[in-house]
Parts: C-alpha cells; structure tokens; sequence
C-alpha cells in the first residue's frame, strides 16, 4: 500500500531531482499532473442518445495537440443539478406548468444526486439549497411567484459563481429562460465566462419560439422595432433577428460546456426535454487525460473530440480554464 502512495504522490506533487553537467553545478525540475476529465454524449443522426460507446471510436486534442486517453466509461458518479427558473411575467397557469414539468425532471433523478432551486425574476431567489432529499425539493417549487422584469445574466452568474462554489464532481445547470434579459447588472460575455469557469454543463431549455409572436404585440416592442426601422430602414424582420441572436448565443455557450440548447414549442414539450436531459444524464460518458500542454494562470485550453463513427454527433466540453480569475459581478 505504502509503494502506491509513493507513487500517487510522486506523480501528483513535484518530482524533484539534481543532476551534473559536465562536472559542475545543479538543475531542478518539476512534474505536474493535470488530469482533464471530459464529458461525453454521443447521438445518432436521429438524435437518440447512443450508449454504450467504445473507448478505441474516441480521439482527442488539446490545443490541437494529440492526448493519450487515460480512462474511459459511464459516468456513474451523482450529478449536482442547478435547477433556474425564469418566472418573470408568469401567469398562475404558467408557473404551475414550469413547477410540473420541474418536479417530473426532480423525480427522474437518481438515488445521490442533489438538486437546488433558483427562480429568477426581478430578484433571483434560492428556493431550496443542495439537497437529495427530492421530496422537499419538490415542495420548494410551491413557493414560486411570478415578477415582471428578467435578471436572466445576473441569475445564470448567481447558479455558476455562488451556488456551486465549493461543488466537486459532476454538475449541471438546466436554465428555463425565454432569453430576454432586462434587469441584470453584468452582460451575456460575463455571464458566459462564469459559467463556462464553472465547469458545469448548461442545458437551455429556450421559450424563444413560445414567446415569440407574443412579442411581436407587446407595447415595448413595437415602440424599438419602429425606432430600429426609422434608423435602419424599413427591411428587415427586426424581432426575428433578436430571438435569432439569443438563441445562437446561448446553443453555442451551452454546446462549448458540454451541454445543449432545446426549442419546446409548448409546455408539454418542456417535460419532455426535462425527462430527456435526466436521461442523458444518466448515461452520459467520460474521458481523462492529462495535459501535455503549458498551463499559465487564466489561460483557455480548446479540447477536440473525434468520434470515429459515421452519422453522429458528438456532444462535449470543449475547454477548459487553468486557474481561471474570477468574474466580479458589479454592485446594482
């Protein structure tokens, strides 16, 4: 047992030797072990989930750099789920869909994994810290109430920076947001680099498409849009073009994590995506390496997965921050 440490230890902390060049002098060196573990999903041209995967259909880079696969599986480990929930301008009907569709996504968790509850609104409100016991994290989202305006960028920095501060192991952000943003006091760009140093997945689940002709009418809009026509002219579909950039927004940040963007089209729809993304949970895959890359403080390092398998793809995170610095929200 004892050689076992000796060799964890050696590898893992700092390997210090001396040497002579011709006859004279000293040189120390030091090895450090950076073990990188990525996420994996991979998904036929149907869009179904494919489990079991094989480790010799894996190939990886690190900054384009070729990586040796240390360890290969199912992620069997418990996940820590963020669940964030946007109820601002929720009708009584609507918050009792998004408190359904939650609950059926808490229930098909497994024994171990923990979830906490944020709604957001005009204030971003921790309805129930980490626990894994899902029947009281049920009875937390009986507390939701609706507000008016969205602090969406300030409620994903909330989940990433504070709430999973201290978290280790598998974890996970699954953000309920028609991606309107009118309340926070950091932007997307921060909110992003938060939770992308976070290490978490983030799973968008977007009413863009259910809230869209609805914005079309609403007084606010009208007014921008014939502001925007007056300055640029009268062409363009300016409301599509809005929901078009938010949607790319937040499908790339949720892809670059490891995660993914959905598009329900009705509330029905939501539950359903919640019971996929709980499936996909469950058989989500792994791999480790350790970095043959220089590692400076705050430095981004770009990871490329290849899945050698023909019509499929591949869902992963696709980098990684060494000793990010933090991302200071600003006083409102």
């Amino acid at each position: 047992m004892w050689r076992k440490w000796l060799a964890f230890t050696a590898l893992t902390l700092l390997i210090t030797a001396s040497g002579r060049s011709g006859g004279q002098g000293s040189s120390d060196f030091s090895v450090s072990v950076n073990l990188i573990k990525v996420p994996i999903s991979v998904f036929d041209s149907a869009g179904n989930i494919i489990s079991p995967l094989q480790r010799e259909n894996f190939r990886i880079w690190e900054d384009r750099a070729p990586q040796e696969i240390r360890s290969f599986g199912m992620d069997t480990n418990p996940v820590s789920v963020v669940l964030l929930l946007d109820t601002s301008e929720s009708e009584k009907s609507e918050l009792k869909k998004i408190r359904e569709a939650a609950e059926d996504f808490i229930k098909a968790l497994s024994r171990g994994d923990r979830v906490s509850l944020i709604t957001f609104d005009d204030e971003i409100k921790l309805l129930q810290d980490w626990t894994d016991d899902l029947k009281k994290a049920r009875r937390a989202l009986g507390r939701m109430k609706p507000g008016l305006r969205t602090a969406l960028y300030d409620a994903m920095y909330v989940a990433a920076k504070e709430q999973l501060a201290g978290v280790d192991g598998r974890k996970a952000i699954i953000l309920l947001t028609d991606c309107l943003n009118n309340q926070s006091s950091i932007d997307f760009d921060d909110a992003a680099l938060t939770v992308m140093q976070s290490q978490a997945s983030l799973y968008v689940v977007s009413k863009t498409i259910m809230v869209r002709e609805q914005a079309r009418h609403d007084r606010r809009v009208v007014m921008l849009t014939d502001i925007y026509k007056r300055l640029f002219g009268s062409d363009g579909d300016y409301i599509e073009e809005f929901f078009q950039k938010r949607e790319s927004e937040m499908t790339s940040l949720a892809e670059r994590t490891g995660g993914r963007c959905f598009f329900p089209v009705d509330y029905d729809q939501i539950k359903g995506v919640y019971s996929e993304v709980a499936r996909e949970l469950k058989s989500q895959h792994f791999i480790t390496y350790v970095s043959n890359q220089k590692m400076l403080p705050n430095s981004y390092h770009h990871i490329t997965v290849e899945y050698l398998e023909p019509l499929s793809k591949v869902i992963y995170r696709q980098g990684y921050y060494y000793l990010p610095r933090p991302v200071r929200k600003p006083l409102p």
